[in-house]
């Protein structure tokens, strides 16, 4: 019989955390709340029993982290299919085998059969998808299984869906927004080199001098001084990254740390916040109207932020909440939310419209987020231009100021 992982809250609103065994999670539910308990999450400890190889379990531990395997657009492709095919009056399981055939990618085929075998049994498939954490967040598992209980999957997927293609919209703004900051310093480090920082003078000119027959120096001493040198940056940057995503972000110290160092950083630390605060309003939106209660919607929209910060704050400001103030009253005390925010909140609540307030609040974060991210990129890939310019400047002259010296020396 599957065991069941449960995080709650007692009677005193006290975090409880434990396991049950049961049939589904359905049944896990009724027994956790039979024991006095306010349900926040239930996920199961093995959803589907398959063999897993030794390769299996290292790309799950160490690589799918990292690169979950499945895209967000193709996460989000499938759930707009998946949506259309339930409202169309398809059975589940048809509409799953369905878009098995339709999905190109082996590890969402992989997960589609899984649901298969789930729906053949009578399983959930939040269970399923509870299994694949790297791939489905908390706020879609916990909305699937609200689905799922409220019978009200159509509607859910289509939330889902447009939440996901906001998140990619954001996601690829972010992308443009560096884009050209990347790319100034991808130049700067194709005409400098590594070199440079040793004799102070640029790859290219060697290069140069070298087809001349003036210096010894090759194409492939060139590459060494650049390609290879940006492709050891390159490796270092993705072991760090990984190290941190595996290990040290596993810690909630660790993770609250770099997040505070982040927000910290003068003028780029507040974009950094507001694009938290937007992921955490449109979250939070999506849940309540789909449905979902206000505690819960609130504190996996809190972990939806991809915040520490940000959720330990919604905790703070939800226990407030439970002891009869408002949600705007409780996140006021916490100091992390801006003015704008509390106060479209608090109109929400006066009006009813508390999902659309949020929404509204997460576009304004993001226009504004944008707008200053904007300009930091602008400021920085300038400041890296004229580095460069300065840098290069600096070993012409000092190239001509040798030679004069050497033909000065001659001539006395």
């Amino acid at each position: 019989m599957p065991e069941f992982t449960y995080v709650a809250r007692d009677r005193t609103g006290r975090p409880v955390e434990g396991s049950v065994v049961a049939d589904n999670s359905a049944i896990a539910l009724g027994k956790i709340k039979a024991m006095g308990y306010e349900v926040e999450k239930v996920r199961a400890v093995v959803a589907v029993i398959r063999k897993v190889s030794i390769r299996r379990r290292f790309a799950e531990n160490f690589l799918y982290p990292v690169v979950s395997g499945v895209p967000l657009k193709d996460l989000a492709i499938f759930y707009r299919q998946f949506a259309t095919m339930i409202d169309a009056g398809i059975p589940l399981f048809q509409s799953l085998a369905t878009l098995e055939h339709q999905t190109k990618n082996p590890k969402m085929q992989e997960i589609i059969r899984a649901c298969q075998q789930q729906v053949q049994v009578g399983g959930k498939l939040s269970d399923v998808f509870a299994g694949y954490p790297w791939v489905f967040s908390d706020l879609q598992i916990e909305m699937i299984r609200a689905a799922e209980h409220g019978g009200m999957l159509d509607k859910m997927l289509q939330r889902i869906a447009d939440y996901i293609e906001q998140e990619l919209a954001l996601r690829r703004l972010i992308s443009g927004l560096t884009i050209y900051p990347k790319i100034v310093v991808f130049s700067a480090l194709m005409i400098l080199g590594k070199s440079f920082f040793t004799d102070f003078t640029p790859a290219v000119s060697k290069l140069v001098l070298g087809g001349m027959g003036k210096s010894s120096y090759t194409g492939l001493d060139y590459l060494f001084d650049t390609v290879f040198f940006l492709g050891a940056i390159a490796l270092i940057l993705f072991g760090i990254v990984a190290f941190c995503r595996i290990f040290l972000f596993q810690s909630a110290a660790g993770r609250e740390g770099y997040e505070r160092f982040k927000m910290a950083i003068p003028g780029l630390g507040k974009v950094i916040k507001q694009f938290a605060l937007a992921k955490f309003g449109r979250a939070f939106a999506a849940m309540y109207a789909g449905g979902l209660p206000l505690n819960q919607a609130v504190r996996v929209a809190g972990n939806a932020s991809g915040s520490k910060l940000v959720a330990r704050a919604v905790e703070r400001g939800m226990l407030v909440t439970e002891k009869g103030g408002s949600i705007s009253e409780g996140f006021r005390s916490t100091g992390m939310f801006p003015p704008i925010v509390l106060d479209m909140l608090h109109t929400g609540e006066q009006t009813g419209n508390v999902d659309a307030m949020m929404n509204k609040t997460a576009e304004y974060l993001e226009g504004d987020a944008e707008a200053k991210a904007r300009q930091y990129s602008h400021l920085f890939a300038t400041g890296v231009y004229l580095l460069v310019a300065i840098l290069v400047g600096f070993a012409i002259i000092s190239f001509w100021g040798g030679i004069a010296g050497t033909y000065g020396a001659a001539g006395e």
